[in-house]
């Protein structure tokens, strides 16, 4: 099995707890699915990285919009975020 100690970091600082991206994957299931998903991840990214190019469900998001504060009837009291 190929070492992955940059993969194998990154994943360890996943926040755990957090909404999933689109993809519905949560960082909890990524950090549990050890070396092998590990080394499969890594796999994709230097792919990616050969390549250049980012798979298109990667450059899409889901705007939700976020209640900041006043009324809740007012759209300016909104501000969206972008899950990814």
């Amino acid at each position: 099995m190929e070492e992955t100690p940059e993969v194998e970091s990154t994943i360890a600082k996943l926040k755990r707890y957090k909404s999933p991206g689109s993809d519905l994957i949560a960082a909890e299931l990524i950090q549990a699915g050890g070396e092998i998903l590990h080394s499969k991840i890594h796999n994709l990214i230097t792919h990616i990285w050969h390549k250049e190019k980012l798979p298109d469900q990667w450059k899409a998001s889901i705007i939700v919009p976020v209640h900041k504060k006043g009324d809740i009837t007012d759209s300016g009291n909104y501000r969206g975020i972008s899950l990814l």
